[in-house]
This record gives C-alpha cells, structure tokens and sequence, in this order.
C-alpha cells in the first residue's frame, strides 16, 4: 500500500512540475525582457553612437542613440539567445540574454581596432580602390536581396529654427520595395518602391499640404545600394578621387574604408541638382565585398522644398540661399546570408535670407529611420506613396511601439 501511495506521489509532484514548466516556458515566450544599455569607447570612456544591437537569429534589434544609450525588449522565448552589440572601427559584444538582464543598465565597451595601412601592400592604389569598388558592385546582386519585400521603419524628424526646435514628426512607415536590390536608375527605382504611413505622432497640426509632407523620398534615395547616382557606379568612379583611409573591424571582419570626393559633382552621380562638393567614406567587408555603411557630405547652392534632385524657380524663391550643407549616413545588415538596409540618418542646414525683409534664419533638419521589420515571405504590395500624412494620435499605439517585432 506505501509503494502504491509513494507511486502516486512522485505522478502527481511530476505532474505538478511539468504543468509548471510548461507554464513558465508559455510565461517566456509572452513576457518581454526590457535591456537597457550604454556603449562606450574603451579608450576614453566616450559614448558609441549609431552601433547595432541586436539579438542574434531574429530581427529584433535597436541602434544606440548619439550618448551611446539602446533600449531592446525582447520576447521571453529568446532568454537563451545571444545579444550582439557591433559598430565599425571597434571590436564586437557578445553575450547570452540570461547574463545581460543581470545589470540594471547594461554597460558595454568595445575596444577601438584599426590597423596600420602600412601593413598592407598596396601598388597603384587608386587602381586597387577602383577594382574594390567595382568588385562590390558586382557583388551587390550575391550580398543584398533581389526579391520584393516589405520594411517597416520608425522615422523621426526634428525642424529647427534659430536653434529652437519648431517642428518633431515621428512615424511608423510601411515600405514596399518591388525588385529588392536589383539596382537601376534614379527613376526607376522611384516607380519600383512604395509606402504608406501607420501611425504618426507630432508637436504640431497641418495647416497646409506642405506641412503634412515628409523628408522619406530623400532618405530612401541615401540608400546608395539601391541606386546608381552615386560612388557605386562603375561609369562615375573615373569622376572620383579615392583614398584609403584606414582599415578596421566590423563584427570580427577586416573592413576596407575607403574616401571619395568627386572631381565634377552633376546630378547623375550625386543626386542632387545644386551639388557644388561632394565627398564621403565608404565601408567595404574584405571578405564578401558587401558594402555595409556610407556617409556622405554635401555642398550646394540651393535647395528644393520638393528634394534635393529638383529645379528651383530662383525669382519665386522667397529667401536667398546663403550656406546650404548636408550630411548622411546609412548602415546595412547581415540576416540569413542576406544584407538589408539598417538605418539611415539625414542632417542638413539652411542658412537663408528673407528677400523682403533681409532677416537671416538658420534652418536645421534632423531626420532619421530605423528598420524595425522586414518581410520577404509574404510582402504588402503598396503600388503609391503617401506623401501627404493626415491622421488621429494613437496613444495606445505609442505606447507599445518600442517594441521591435522578430517576425513572429
């Protein structure tokens, strides 16, 4: 009778256990893990920004912000994956999701890698530069993706005036990319894409057309993978001058950075109409050729409310353009063998003067987008793009927007 009663025990405690695993495993994968962190320099303690990190297998990720700060939350099913924190020039993180919870804030710091150009044989060196370029180029079809797909983003844009902010317009945006990164001309690959907003928060209300227009066609012409008005390009690289300007590491790879300025800035190769310089860095992985980050700096004379490729009616402009300047920079990543767009920043300052008035006002445009999901199995087809956004505040969709979805 003991044994049968003990039998009946150890069922029901196993029971009891299994029904508590399951109920704990169902826990993880509802429960979200939030990690905060900060990246810094080993060297001087200085903050990281614009770096990856992300959970490793999934699309779950963040870039930290210009003090070096990232905020991740992260499905409870996922405790046992590996959180991979990566910026170019530095060494990479890795660590379990278990161990990084442990801290309150998670502090990490990545060691500075750069290596000697000395080091490196290099004969004829603009010829070395160019056959680099061209062979990533040509690589562009074997590295980025060639089918549709969709990108969800997060896109953030801050209007000052005088150095005090007149305008904040943040969104979350669905993007349609009908050929992936099968590369043509500027207008080719305008008709090929389109997207429509989600949900839009603001400071502000559209009182004209203008008001509801964004600067999202601009940022998508900065992805220089996609396009060919730009350093990628093997007709324009002879328009260039090139130099290289260190190399160094990204995610356990030896990265080739390479500087270019073009010789005679034009449309075809800048896309912009009133270029007057244009120069910048590009970042080219030694082992697969994959460009995987670009920033550039621009110089021009004028400046189009409707984008930087378009014509200016100077007589009907009502201010006199002074200093007009740019800067962007834009990351890819790798998932599953294939590069994607990452993230892509966008400032540009106005230094104007009022006709009438002769008044002088500095314009400061800070714009920026984050991929936050991408899809390739089964893309939402969006045939137009929704240059006029007009819709209600959604205070329970902002409250849960921070979080990065994985696919599932």
């Amino acid at each position: 009778m003991q044994k049968y009663i003990t039998l009946f025990l150890a069922v029901i405690t196993l029971a009891f256990s299994v029904k508590a695993q399951e109920e704990n495993k169902s826990e993880q994968n509802i429960k979200l893990i939030r990690i905060v962190g900060k990246l810094t320099n080993d060297q001087n303690n200085e903050p990281i920004p614009f770096a990856n990190v992300g959970v490793i297998g999934s699309y779950i990720g963040a870039a930290s912000n210009m003090d070096g700060v990232f905020e991740l939350k992260i499905p409870g099913s996922l405790i046992d994956k590996t959180i991979q924190a990566s910026a170019v020039g530095y060494s990479t993180f890795s660590n379990s999701v278990k161990n990084c919870i442990q801290e309150d804030t998670l502090r990490i710091k990545l060691t500075p890698k750069n290596y000697s150009i000395a080091e490196v044989e290099i004969t004829a060196q603009s010829l070395v530069l160019k056959k680099r370029i061209k062979t990533a180029i040509e690589r562009i079809s074997e590295n980025y993706l060639q089918t549709p797909f969709n990108y969800d983003v997060y896109y953030r844009s801050e209007k000052f005036k005088n150095s005090e902010l007149n305008r904040l317009r943040e969104a979350a945006i669905r993007i349609y990319d009908d050929k992936g990164y099968q590369r043509a001309d500027a207008y080719q690959v305008f008709k090929e894409r389109g997207y429509k907003f989600l949900q839009v928060r603001k400071n502000f209300e559209n009182a004209s057309l203008a008001d509801g227009s964004t600067y999202l066609d601009e940022l998508l012409e900065m992805d220089i993978v996609r396009g060919r008005g730009n350093i990628l390009n093997s007709n324009h690289i002879d328009f260039y001058n090139l130099k290289l300007e260190q190399i160094t590491e990204y995610e356990n790879d030896s990265i080739w950075v390479i500087g270019y300025k073009s010789k005679k800035p034009m449309l075809s190769n800048t896309g912009d109409y009133y270029a007057k310089e244009y120069s910048g860095k590009i970042y080219i992985k030694i082992k697969d050729f994959a460009v995987i980050k670009n920033e550039t700096h621009v110089v021009a004379s004028n400046y189009s409310s409707q984008g930087r490729s378009f014509y200016v009616n100077e007589e009907r402009q009502k201010w006199k353009p002074l200093k007009i300047e740019y800067d962007f920079s834009v990351t890819y990543k790798q998932h599953s063998g294939r590069y994607y767009l990452s993230y892509v920043n966008y400032k540009r300052h106005h230094k104007v003067q009022d006709k009438k008035t002769k008044e002088i006002t500095l314009v400061d445009i800070n714009t920026e987008m984050l991929i936050t999901k991408i899809n390739t199995s089964n893309p939402e087809i969006i045939e137009k793009r929704a240059y006029y956004e007009n819709m209600p505040y959604d205070k329970k969709f902002w409250e849960s927007y921070n979080i990065i979805f994985d696919g599932k």
